[in-house]
């Protein structure tokens, strides 16, 4: 049991976005959410649990590895939502009797959180923020002297106004819950396409495994849509009104399988969860400017949502 502990620590710090925010280096999370004996070895009411986990979108609230056997499951749960888990527990305790089920969980909000993230205080990088301040109409915000050319600004957060502090705090909690929710559908698709449009389909779960990838991806271009419209008022002047560079055709494969498609997805939104993290909590109190404009986040995020396009239109000529 001892053992089976350990595993189950080193298999979900992969999707610890509470750590993630405090070390951004570590937020990839594993694309390989399902495990053990390929699915369509499986017994076809574990596969039904699997599948209802993501119609239900249970997968929000709890994140999981699923290692299947044969005759039974392991599901290792790092649990965000108490209700979801308790769901999560409702579809498998009727196979107990026939199947061997197992159940592995840890707390999201019982992990050890740095300070800066257990206040009410919003992230460190918008105390500073010209542009966000701006926004949301500082009173307290005043530019003066220079040097050179450009301004200096300065910014007493001693006399911050309660009310600017709150709108911050809300502002940056949006955004980690939108992040939060790409990411989390973006990771599960790739083993979602591969019983969708893979290989070795499944005639039985074929159709409701495509619907689950429908939905997860739509999701995860709406996600991406209203990160880069909030996120645009944030990013230093220079970096957001410039023309977008839009993806080139040799940047992505004009003909890539939908599972090929889905990997792609997984893979930048986890990129853009890095950069989005180090954005709110940089690192040493400084932002890497190289990561804002080459490409710029706005851009990024913009090549995210042709990404899933592409994923949608491949899945559309597969059916």
């Amino acid at each position: 049991m001892r053992l089976r502990l350990i595993v189950a620590s080193a298999l979900l710090i992969c999707g610890n976005a509470g750590i993630s925010a405090i070390n951004p280096a570590s937020s990839d999370r594993s694309s390989d959410k399902l495990k053990g004996v390929p699915l369509r070895d499986v017994a076809a009411p574990l596969r039904e649990v699997w599948l209802r986990f993501h119609e239900e979108n249970l997968c929000l609230g709890v994140d999981s590895i699923f290692v299947f056997h044969a005759r039974g499951i392991e599901i290792w749960c790092r649990i965000k939502d108490e209700r979801n888990y308790q769901q999560l527990a409702a579809l498998v305790e009727p196979l107990r009797k026939s199947y061997r089920i197992e159940l592995y969980a840890t707390h999201a909000d019982r992990e050890k959180k740095a300070s800066s993230i257990l206040d009410e205080d919003p992230p460190p990088s918008f105390w500073t923020n010209a542009e966000l301040r701006s926004y949301l109409r500082d009173p307290f915000f005043i530019r003066f002297g220079s040097r050179g050319d450009r301004a200096q600004d300065v910014y007493d957060d001693s006399e911050a106004d309660p009310e600017l502090k709150r709108r911050l705090k809300l502002y940056g909690d949006q955004i980690l819950e939108w992040l939060n929710k790409m990411v989390q559908l973006a990771i599960d698709l790739p083993s979602l396409a591969g019983a969708a449009y893979g290989d070795d389909i499944i005639p039985d779960i074929r159709n409701r495994a495509r619907a689950v990838c429908s939905d997860h991806s739509r999701e995860v271009g709406k996600c991406a849509v209203r990160l880069a419209e909030s996120l645009s008022h944030a990013l230093p002047r220079g970096t957001v009104n410039t023309p977008s560079a839009q993806p080139s055709k040799e940047s992505r494969p004009a003909s890539a399988s939908p599972h090929e498609g889905a990997l792609l997805v997984s893979q930048q939104a986890q990129d853009l969860e890095r950069r989005i993290l180090l954005f709110l909590y940089p690192q040493a109190h400084t932002v890497t400017l190289d990561d804002l404009r080459e490409p710029s986040l706005i851009d990024s995020l913009k090549t995210l949502q042709q990404t899933v396009s592409d994923f949608e239109s491949s899945a559309r000529k597969d059916r």
